[in-house]
């Protein structure tokens, strides 16, 4: 069942390193099959990395109404500013705000890699860690689409603060929904998150058969490397 608005919870989730994606990241083209010296340095990896990742995600399902001037206002005083958001959730009956990190200790461990100069394993941990938070994010969102079409209703895309027209600035509201001694990851003054490993970002949950707007097929920006086309 679809938990009720307001309502704060934790779900732990375990994220895949997807080769798929890890290619493109480690120079090659998206899809493109690594090779195996590379192949053979993440099997050697993979229970380092299994060991020190903490993956979880913070989230909570909010009430909200959409504004004529492209604004979403959730419990009477916060604002998110975007009109591509607004218009992605015009048709959504609750918001999904959520913080996912995978915890501090992939960069701990890049960081005493460079250190001391074993810059190919670093690189690779790093890379590991990137696609893994990605994943971590994509199942939440499909655990949370498959609690609503139980119950006759599916979700639209997800956004994060920074990318299309929602600055990262907003970040700041984002996480005034939560509580920081609770998320366990910090926001600098930057608007940048501490665990880098980390994501932030809201998705809307729609009836089931509504016109789930893309702002993508508007935008002319084929080099964005957030496009979803």
């Amino acid at each position: 069942m679809v938990q009720q608005s307001g309502e704060k919870k934790i779900v732990k989730i375990y994220p895949e390193v997807k080769e798929s994606r890890l290619s493109k990241l480690l120079g090659g083209k998206a899809n493109q099959e690594l090779p195996e010296s590379i192949r053979s340095k993440l099997r050697v990896l993979e229970n380092k990395f299994n060991s020190l990742i903490k993956p979880h995600i913070h989230y909570r399902m909010v009430d909200f109404r959409v504004k004529d001037d492209g604004v979403i206002r959730i419990e009477r005083t916060i604002e998110f500013e975007s009109r591509n958001l607004s218009e992605v959730m015009k048709s959504a009956e609750k918001l999904v705000c959520f913080i996912g990190t995978l915890g501090p200790g992939i960069e701990e461990e890049v960081g005493a890699l460079m250190h001391h100069n074993d810059f190919s394993e670093a690189y690779i941990l790093d890379a590991m860690g990137s696609v893994a938070v990605e994943d971590l994010v994509d199942k939440f969102q499909q655990t949370i689409k498959n609690e609503c079409e139980r119950e006759g209703k599916t979700v639209t895309l997800r956004f994060s603060p920074g990318y299309c027209d929602w600055p990262l600035t907003e970040q700041k509201k984002l996480f005034s929904l939560f509580e920081p001694e609770d998320i366990l990851v910090q926001l600098l003054d930057s608007c940048l998150m501490q665990p880098v490993k980390s994501i932030s970002g809201v998705f809307g949950i729609v009836p089931q058969g509504s016109i789930l707007y893309n702002p993508c097929t508007d935008c002319d920006d084929r080099a964005c490397k957030a496009r979803r086309i």
